[in-house]
């Protein structure tokens, strides 16, 4: 029997995408360049027992399942390589309880994650992780990649703030791992090995997040270096210092200029040179002011040409703005390698300065961003036509420093279709062995989300 007509047989037509133009849609994610993937067909599922029956069938008849949020995956985390079904949880977007004494939000995996403090200001309450693509993504595809952003440094991933979470799992059992306690100290932590799998050990249905009260006070401040090595010193005597923003993010010159050029987007100071971007979130009004005159000081002590603060909410929206729109400059520019590596901040300099020598090298434009409180950096490539190789000996190259300063090949992203030949950069064998162990458990039929992280 045909696929359509397997599942048509099964569940209502409203729910399944079976027409070719429609499907279009789903043959691709954010991944940069030439990744087209038709699936076979499209499930809208809207509820965790439509999901638990076709898992069911789908592991009976071995089909492939690419559960999908918001399609925002930068490494085809969220593409049917092997055809099959891509199981949408787009419509799985409710808010089904908020706990105001226990601050837990029960929240469905298709709700997109900028809508989620939109809702919690009427309690009084905040989510801190903040993903660029905060606008687009689900929250779903957040806990499934341990997704991060510029908060991280404060607050902390996604990962800190799941409490439990309902899976469906390959062969279409519910389960519900975690608890809706802080602590929880009662064996293996399940609900860790589901968060940062990427959809390759089970379907997130359901998920019980932290939330925390929202600091009524902030400011961001911007403030230009003639010279990354300067930034990244006056970064690590901040955090030396004892003070902990909310974020700590630097932009390098190239992508200053990039983002400039070609976008609408506007900063204070267009002078060349680094920026470096501060957070600050405090109970306050006077405990912000006293950190961002403390940072500001350092930062002119270390080579900063000038401080600007942005008190009011539409200048900080101006600033993170322009934070935000660096991928959507750079991809305007031509077709980008994205990667997300992470380092020992202390190596950041080095590394960056490596990276581009590199570019040089490799005849291309390579810029740099990202999270200079963790060191996690991002790292964009402008693809050379005159490659033989599509970059990948460029790429080895970055990766072989990474390994070599002990760091890792994502931070953020996470492995999926397009650096999973890379993943050993990262784990060594017998880790990956047992983490292909840990999948055939779960999956053993291997229907979900095949061919990605291995």
């Amino acid at each position: 029997m045909k696929l359509v007509d397997l599942l048509s047989a099964e569940f209502d037509s409203q729910i399944l995408i079976t027409d070719e133009d429609l499907l279009t849609k789903y043959a691709r994610d954010e991944t940069p360049g030439d990744y087209y993937f038709l699936p076979d067909l499209v499930i809208l599922t809207k509820n965790s027992d439509e999901i638990s029956r076709f898992l069911e069938i789908a592991s009976r008849e071995r089909i492939p399942v690419v559960p999908r949020g918001g399609g925002t995956s930068r490494c085809g985390g969220a593409l049917a390589v092997n055809g099959g079904v891509i199981l949408s949880l787009e419509h799985m977007h409710e808010i089904k309880d908020i706990d105001e004494e226990n601050l837990i939000l029960e929240i469905e995996p298709g709700y997109i994650t900028g809508e989620i403090n939109k809702y919690l200001k009427e309690y009084n309450l905040f989510y801190p992780p903040d993903p660029a693509s905060i606008d687009s993504c689900s929250i779903g595809g957040n806990v499934a990649t341990n997704a991060g952003g510029p908060r991280c440094l404060k607050y902390g991933l996604t990962r800190n703030y799941v409490l439990g979470i309902e899976v469906i799992l390959a062969g279409g059992r519910k389960e519900f791992f975690g608890s809706k306690t802080e602590k929880n100290a009662t064996g293996y932590s399940l609900r860790d090995l589901i968060i940062g799998s990427e959809g390759t050990l089970g379907v997130i249905t359901k998920i019980f997040l932290k939330v925390i009260p929202l600091p009524p006070y902030s400011a961001t401040l911007l403030a230009p270096f003639d010279d990354l090595k300067d930034a990244a010193k006056a970064s690590f005597k901040v955090l030396a210092s004892g003070l902990v923003p909310s974020a700590l993010e630097f932009i390098d010159e190239d992508s200053v200029i990039a983002t400039l050029n070609n976008t609408d987007k506007k900063i204070p100071f267009t002078s060349k040179g680094s920026f470096l971007i501060v957070e600050i979130e405090e109970n306050s009004k006077s405990e912000v002011e006293n950190i961002f005159e403390k940072i500001g000081e350092k930062f002119m002590e270390y080579g900063a040409s000038d401080v600007f603060v942005a008190e009011e909410k539409y200048q900080q929206d101006k600033v993170w703005d322009f934070r935000r729109s660096i991928s959507e400059a750079l991809d305007r520019i031509g077709t980008v390698i994205p990667e997300d590596v992470v380092v020992p901040r202390s190596s950041l300099p080095l590394f960056v300065s490596f990276v581009k020598e590199l570019g040089k090298k490799y005849e291309t434009d390579i810029y740099t961003f990202g999270h200079i409180g963790d060191g996690n950096i991002h790292i964009d490539i402008i693809d050379n036509d005159k490659w033989d190789d599509a970059g990948e000996a460029l790429i080895k190259e970055i990766f072989e420093k990474v390994r070599s300063l002990g760091g890792r090949i994502s931070g953020e992203h996470g492995i999926g279709y397009t650096k999973k030949k890379y993943l050993h950069y990262s784990r060594s064998l017998n880790e990956i062995a047992f983490m292909k162990r840990i999948k055939k458990e779960f999956d053993p039929m291997n229907i979900l989300n095949p061919g990605k992280i291995f």
